[in-house]
């Protein structure tokens, strides 16, 4: 578990990632139902969490955070990725959470955002696999934070880190984000 938590600078995502942990109980990884509320503390408003819907080839938001349906300028919860993002966002994303889904890693990532109102900033997510209601490994415990403004640069000179460690905490790899965000799909 230190390997993860000496790479997550954010007090916020640490803390989430030490809950993770803790809802484990000695299971490889966390139930959905052992999630309490209450013990989400700071992080609440950051927290998402998506079911993957095999029958629709997407993930469906069952929990958002009201700081993550303010960064995308709209309520999340009970939608899929293609309900608000363009079909290459959505399929990247779709990506991203099938890797950790299926591999059962634990996911970190930092880079750059365009927000709904056109502003730049720096965002950092955590995807942390989870059991759903089946007993399967469906369900992903997620945190979008921004942590920081971009002025001065653009976008593409920021730079963007993901990190990817097994379920105990010991870092895989670390490399470069290739999955550039936006709250909504640009016009430009």
């Amino acid at each position: 578990m230190s390997q993860i938590l000496e790479n997550i600078d954010d007090p916020t995502l640490g803390k989430l990632v030490e809950r993770w942990f803790a809802w484990c109980n000695g299971d490889a990884y966390p139930a959905r139902k052992s999630i309490e509320p209450l013990e989400l503390g700071q992080a609440l408003p950051f927290v998402w969490i998506c079911e993957r819907e095999p029958d629709l080839n997407s993930y469906r938001y069952c929990l958002v955070g009201e700081a993550v349906n303010t960064l995308y300028g709209q309520g999340l919860r009970g939608r899929s990725l293609n309900d608000f993002l363009s079909s290459k966002t959505a399929n990247l994303l779709k990506e991203r959470l099938d890797d950790c889904l299926e591999a059962g890693h634990l996911v970190h990532t930092i880079g750059a955002q365009t927000l709904h109102d056109k502003r730049n900033v720096m965002v950092q997510r955590l995807f942390l696999p989870m059991t759903g209601a089946k007993g399967e490994l469906d369900t992903i415990l997620g945190c979008t934070k921004v942590t920081d403004t971009i002025s001065g640069r653009t976008r593409q000179e920021t730079p963007a880190q993901k990190a990817t460690y097994r379920n105990d905490g010991t870092r895989i790899k670390v490399g470069n984000a290739t999955l550039t965000m936006y709250s909504k799909d640009p016009l430009y």
